[in-house]
């Protein structure tokens, strides 16, 4: 990369990634000038520079991950409205990871401008026009883990006790993992996935079972197919409260109902308990597959709404989901469902809150 007095080397490492595909085209300069950058309008990730050799593009940028096609839709609202709160000068710039073709089709026709790690490039301003499309290669295709949900069901585990596959030999992390989901995963599911897992440098063989090559970065792979798979194989239903009452009003309901119908906490009202920083507009509440949870709705006098702030997830572990951390997380679902639900949505309201959440309950298992 280039470098002048301006220039600040990125601590994002997409922010480090998506330059390094910037400046590999020809005449072209990128700097990051400010991460986080903030005005007396906006607050966001990072201030991008963009120059060619007569001209120069400012981009506000912010990282959104985990975007599928369902939330295009809203992405493109969110970038809408970040750009009637710049400048002139100024224009909004999505930072992001593994977009799919699809994906990359549907913001290209909102005209919603991007980079990502996987080397997509969209800009259309009057000062720059580049269009990069990252063709896979064969051989990668042919390399990528096929993401399933019965694979995500044995990610989960991996993440949530790395010593699961750690020991007992490898024949014990198939039979460990297999007993603790639900019918449908196979032994020979759990066995394949570790294998696919291992060939993908996510995980390596020892002695003894597995180890995590790079927890965070298999965090982030389970995150993506949460948002953009597992998450809509679990949900039930969605709803709100019958009645005009702020969603503050009905937390302690919520709360206090948890012990009786035997459902685990999640989502933003799970997330305010952790942290006691996020003030929280809804919750998920976790239940066991054969639950028959039509008492629960009528007790909490919810309404089927798709619009609603509450939701009724099914449990992806058939014994327990909850992390007790102490005894201070009693039914609470583990921080790793949380973490990706607050992930899933963009939303910058809910950022700092997540990475709370990482810091205080996750980054200890990165450690094992």
């Amino acid at each position: 990369m280039n470098l002048d007095k301006n220039f600040m080397y990125p601590k994002t490492p997409l922010f480090q990634k998506c330059l390094l595909f910037l400046e590999s085209l020809p005449n072209i300069k990128a700097t990051i000038q400010g991460e986080p950058y903030f005005s007396s309008e906006v607050l966001a990730d990072g201030e991008l520079i963009i120059s060619t050799s007569n001209k120069t593009a400012n981009y506000i940028c912010e990282i959104k991950t985990g975007i599928t096609n369902d939330i295009v839709e809203q992405v493109a609202e969110y970038f809408a409205n970040l750009a009637k709160r710049l400048n002139d000068k100024q224009r909004p710039l999505l930072v992001t990871r593994n977009l799919s073709s699809l994906v990359v089709d549907q913001l290209i026709e909102r005209n919603i401008e991007f980079i990502d790690i996987d080397g997509n490039i969209y800009l259309n301003s009057p000062e720059i026009y580049i269009v990069v499309r990252n063709q896979t290669s064969k051989e990668n295709t042919n390399k990528s883990l096929e993401i399933t949900v019965p694979v995500l069901q044995v990610i989960y585990f991996i993440l949530k006790d790395p010593s699961i596959i750690a020991s007992d030999g490898i024949n014990g992390s198939y039979e460990k993992i297999d007993c603790l989901l639900g019918s449908g995963i196979t032994p020979k599911t759990v066995k394949n996935t570790l294998e696919k897992l291992q060939e993908l440098d996510y995980i390596k063989r020892t002695s003894e079972g597995y180890k995590i090559i790079d927890y965070i970065k298999l965090l982030e792979r389970w995150e993506l197919g949460y948002a953009e798979r597992l998450r809509s194989k679990l949900l039930i239903g969605t709803f709100r409260y019958i009645g005009k009452q702020n969603f503050w009003e009905i937390e302690n309901k919520l709360k206090l109902y948890a012990q009786k119908y035997g459902y685990l906490i999640g989502g933003e009202l799970a997330a305010s308990i952790m942290t006691q920083y996020l003030r929280p507009v809804g919750a998920t509440l976790h239940i066991h597959k054969d639950h028959y949870y039509f008492p629960l709705v009528v007790d909490l006098r919810l309404k089927p709404d798709p619009d609603g702030n509450i939701e009724i997830h099914q449990r992806l572990d058939r014994q327990s989901d909850q992390h007790d951390h102490n005894g201070e997380l009693n039914n609470l679902i583990n921080p790793l469902l949380v973490h990706a639900e607050l992930v899933r949505t963009g939303d910058s309201r809910l950022k700092e809150t997540a990475q709370l959440i990482f810091d205080k309950y996750i980054a200890e298992l990165a450690q094992k």
